[in-house]
């Protein structure tokens, strides 16, 4: 009998956060990241700057380490080269992912495609069930 492959949590976290990062809106993305970088820690956000400014025209920088800017850049990034945040991100990914998917502000923003609080997935946002 063959074994289904299980994903870890860190896995479905990134699977969700990539799904986020491609169908969210950028005021959205800019506000789940901006809740999701506030809570690293204070050499987590001394990094994530360096790694955005390496991946960012000088112009387009992050002028110090707070979350709303650091969010700010992350979002341009993302939205003008998708799917290079999370290579940006690197170690920080699965930090990054979960504390988005287990973030109230993801959860009023993208209240289809993932029950709340949990690794669980919706087949079909477009059937009558109410918001959660």
């Amino acid at each position: 009998m063959a074994r289904k492959h299980r994903s870890s949590p860190d896995e479905e976290a990134v699977e969700r956060y990539e799904s986020v990062l491609a169908t969210g809106q950028p005021d959205q993305l800019v506000r789940v990241h901006a809740e999701a970088f506030a809570a690293l820690a204070d050499e987590q956000c001394a990094d994530l700057r360096t790694r955005l400014a390496e991946s960012v025209d000088e112009a387009d920088r992050p002028v110090d380490d707070r979350p709303e800017s650091l969010a700010r850049v992350a979002t341009d990034l993302e939205v003008t080269r998708p799917g290079s945040l999370e290579s940006v991100l690197g170690p920080l990914l699965p930090v990054v992912a979960a504390s988005v998917m287990a973030s109230p502000v993801a959860i009023a923003l993208f209240p289809y495609g993932y029950a709340a609080g949990s690794s669980v997935w919706q087949d079909d946002a477009d059937d009558d069930s109410p918001l959660l």
